[in-house]
């Protein structure tokens, strides 16, 4: 190994895709777009790219928030992202050099939470410390055949699919320009209030669509039945290198009654898949105060887990 070198803020956004790109799995929160609009709205970000030599091995994006006016917290979540397999002393020295870059006698804390499941020990004897318990969701691979797919789904979910394809609802896909994605934000901000959860605020999710590379960004879906003016349902997604998070979904009433968020994800899945997504995220999952929805998520064939925190 040749010496590990951090390269901070000299990349553009057409490399860093392409860095992207070679993570087997990567959030949404190390996108470009992400960083981009907290940017805007003046909050400071730092990206940076890892280099063994001349081979790029690892990369992230650190926002950083202040408090109080002079407390800085660096936060580097679901990161570093690692383009290979990497040792525990790479990962070690890594880390340590981020943090010097962030250094506490200026008033940073640095922070980081791993995009790893299974290493809580490890990043433990490294000397860090964990301050926040990890967060889960479910991750469902999608570079595999339509039919293993299909044959991974839940029976129930199968069942609901099946019905919602009498229905001959027709499917439209977009991106954030969608003429009906005013009306899912609308919805989805009426369900952040009602059932108490925050997620992107929906404000500034046109604006990951805008800040994104053309092909990528923001993937909307809505079911529509002849003669309706308002979808049956409707899903949106968040695109980052070869992967997707679902980051909005809604069912009517009416949607609810004839599956068609079901049917509309099935499809949507492989729509993703048909344009080069391998990995989609399907999103946080809490089995005590959102059993339906974990319940939802888990019925299109998934793998649940949980990550390992956050570190100091």
């Amino acid at each position: 190994m040749t010496e590990l070198i951090i390269d901070w803020n000299h990349m553009t956004q057409k490399e860093w895709d392409r860095h992207l790109s070679q993570a087997e799995h990567c959030s949404f929160q190390q996108a470009w777009a992400y960083g981009t609009i907290f940017n805007r709205n003046k909050v400071n970000v730092n990206r940076f790219v890892v280099y063994d030599g001349l081979d790029p091995i690892g990369m992230g994006q650190v926002v950083t928030r202040r408090f109080f006016g002079f407390l800085k917290v660096a936060l580097l979540l679901r990161a570093p992202l690692w383009l290979r397999p990497v040792s525990a002393d790479i990962k070690k020295e890594v880390l340590e050099k981020i943090r010097l870059h962030f250094p506490l006698k200026s008033f940073n804390l640095f922070a980081f939470s791993p995009d790893e499941t299974e290493s809580h020990q490890s990043y433990k004897d490294m000397g860090f410390r964990r301050v926040i318990t990890g967060y889960s969701t479910v991750l469902l691979d999608i570079n595999r055949t339509e039919e293993d797919l299909w044959q991974k789904l839940y029976g129930k979910t199968r069942t609901s699919i099946r019905k919602a394809e009498k229905s001959h609802m027709d499917i439209q896909y977009g991106d954030h320009h969608h003429y009906h994605i005013d009306w899912l934000l609308k919805h989805e901000k009426k369900q952040q209030k009602d059932k108490k959860y925050q997620g992107l605020p929906t404000k500034l999710v046109k604006s990951y669509g805008r800040n994104s590379a053309a092909g990528a960004g923001v993937f909307t879906a809505f079911a529509l039945d002849e003669g309706m003016r308002e979808p049956l349902a409707g899903a949106l997604f968040l695109r980052h290198g070869r992967c997707a998070t679902y980051h909005i979904g809604w069912n009517g009433p009416e949607g609810r009654n004839r599956n068609a968020l079901h049917f509309l994800l099935w499809k949507t899945i492989l729509k993703l898949k048909s344009e080069g997504v391998v990995m989609i995220d399907l999103g946080g999952i809490n089995t005590e105060d959102g059993a339906d929805i974990a319940r939802f998520k888990l019925g299109f064939g998934g793998t649940p887990i949980s990550l390992i925190g956050t570190y100091m």
